[in-house]
């Protein structure tokens, strides 16, 4: 089996998308966190949390208020699976076994890659909206 020159554990640096209409949008805010972990056997994890999520004034992770756990759900993303890499087509593909967001369970979440050194660009395909179409761009790098 060849190395995996993916594998190891990944830093988020940035994230957000571009409109076709020009539009830039910052899905988790200006300064995200995250981690994304390839551990080179084809099984992967990836968390994001977004810049300046309010904590419970409960501090009990099932009290939360309507709005605290809206606000705790919209500023975080996780999943993990299984991923295979295409380098001619320069493509991941994340075999989803289970997320945060329910609708990925079991899904397939394909990015076009570019590797530079230490640091990894995966991007979406255009996803379609109604006036024009996005695409989200993460940029990684190796911790």
């Amino acid at each position: 089996m060849p190395v995996d020159k993916f594998a190891g554990t990944w830093r988020l640096l940035e994230c957000y998308g571009k409109w076709t209409d020009g539009g830039v949008s910052y899905p988790y805010g200006k300064e995200p966190e995250g981690q994304l972990i390839y551990d080179g056997h084809g099984n992967f994890s990836g968390q994001i949390a977004g810049s300046g999520r309010p904590a419970f004034k409960s501090n009990n992770l099932l009290k939360g208020t309507e709005e605290e756990v809206r606000q705790a759900f919209e500023g975080y993303i996780a999943y993990y699976g299984t991923y295979e890499v295409d380098e001619a087509s320069g493509r991941f593909t994340h075999h989803v076994k289970n997320s945060l967001f329910p609708n990925w369970i079991g899904d397939i979440q394909t990015r076009i890659f570019e590797l530079e050194g230490d640091r990894l660009r995966l991007s979406t395909e255009p996803i379609k909206g109604a006036k024009a179409d996005l695409t989200v761009t993460l940029l990684w790098e190796r911790a």
